[in-house]
């Protein structure tokens, strides 16, 4: 009863952080769709879906999951793939993009997976973000590793992130964005994190 409880009271947090965060996004500022935002963690979208697609996103990465096991862009060949990219300590964006994969992995009649990758490798642990991820649904799983895996990755999907540290203030910024994979491994959209999950459904039908 205790588990189920908490398991409730969960599932209401994480509905109120989504109506929350979708509330914020829709009052920030934007230059155009896709265009630069700043929500009150200190995010910035700085790179648009399209120009991130012309910059050549190589889908490839070598990260660690919750259990500590290696974990690459291969072993999901065969299923249709969410990836994006944010820090568990946000208190409005990446809650919003981890709901919307996860929604959409529930709706989906494709075989799906959606991973959400930490750049706070200070403070999320590849074990805390699988924790965090795996909140927002089955199917979600979170990844982490070293800085040097998670430089790489970010490269690969032509990510920015900055990290800033003062004595009061501990600032993630970083693009903020759903890549969706298809089950051959080639990047087939790039989504801003406020897009409704019917649309990515869209794109994967």
């Amino acid at each position: 009863m205790m588990q189920a409880c908490a398991a409730f009271r969960h599932a209401a947090r994480v509905a109120a952080v989504a109506s929350l965060a979708t509330a914020a996004a829709a009052q920030e500022p934007s230059d155009g769709p896709g265009g630069r935002m700043l929500d009150h963690s200190g995010h910035t979208l700085d790179q648009s879906p399209s120009a991130l697609e012309e910059h050549g996103i190589v889908v490839d990465f070598e990260l660690v999951d919750g259990a500590g096991n290696s974990v690459t862009d291969e072993d999901f060949r065969g299923r249709y793939l969410l990836l994006g990219f944010g820090f568990t300590h946000c208190a409005h964006i990446c809650p919003l993009m981890a709901f919307n994969m996860g929604q959409v992995l529930s709706a989906a009649d494709a075989s799906m997976a959606g991973i959400f990758v930490s750049v706070d490798t200070e403070r999320d642990t590849p074990a805390v973000t699988n924790d965090y991820a795996s909140h927002f649904g089955d199917g979600m799983i979170g990844l982490g590793g070293s800085i040097e895996q998670i430089n790489a990755a970010v490269k690969n999907f032509k990510v920015s992130y900055a990290i800033t540290k003062t004595q009061d203030n501990y600032t993630v910024q970083h693009t903020a964005n759903v890549f969706l994979i298809d089950p051959q491994g080639a990047l087939v959209d790039v989504f801003n994190f406020t897009t409704a999950p019917e649309d990515i459904l869209a794109a994967i039908r």
